[in-house]
């Protein structure tokens, strides 16, 4: 009878709906159903893997807005918050008509800082606009006025916002 008092405990806690957690418990871990708090004669299947929102819960930065600045001034931060290998592209101008160049960047050969800090940018004369994509990706696009010097920085939440693609569409 205990026993089936305790697997029918269990899997109704697994069976809450992540609102009805209380905002002091939005940081804990989740009910485990491992073997250590099972009977050994039990035996429930293991509880499901962490949700999308489980895994954004422990970013740092969920929200593109706050991410987005501190990205911008902190290399430490932009080293673990780019994408391995980057997608990187540029116009190669050599040619008659300017061709778009595509290549793949790995991690340890990207230039560091990735972007220039958004908090400088007035001072080099140079504005920076930011669109959410349908996606739900993001575009950092970051130009000096009345010039083609301008790059797009795109970042994607994997479940936490980063850098997955920089365009130099200068010519």
């Amino acid at each position: 009878m205990t026993l089936l008092a305790v697997s029918l405990s269990i899997l109704l806690a697994a069976c809450k709906p992540d609102a009805a957690i209380e905002p002091a418990n939005a940081n804990a871990a989740p009910p485990s159903t491992t073997a250590s708090t099972i009977a050994p004669e039990a035996s429930e299947p293991a509880a499901p893997a962490a949700t999308s929102a489980d895994a954004t819960a422990n970013c740092a930065h969920a929200d593109f807005d706050a991410f987005l600045p501190q990205f911008g001034r902190e290399i430490a931060l932009q080293e673990k918050s780019v994408a391995n290998p980057l997608i990187s592209e540029r116009y190669d101008t050599q040619g008659e008509e300017p061709k778009l160049v595509t290549e793949n960047v790995p991690l340890a050969d990207v230039t560091w800082p990735v972007m220039p800090n958004p908090s400088g940018l007035k001072d080099m004369g140079r504005e920076m606009q930011v669109n959410r994509q349908d996606d739900g990706s993001m575009k950092v696009l970051i130009r000096t006025p009345d010039t083609s010097n301008q790059q797009s920085y795109y970042f994607a939440q994997r479940p936490c916002w980063q850098l997955v693609r920089m365009t130099d569409e200068s010519i």
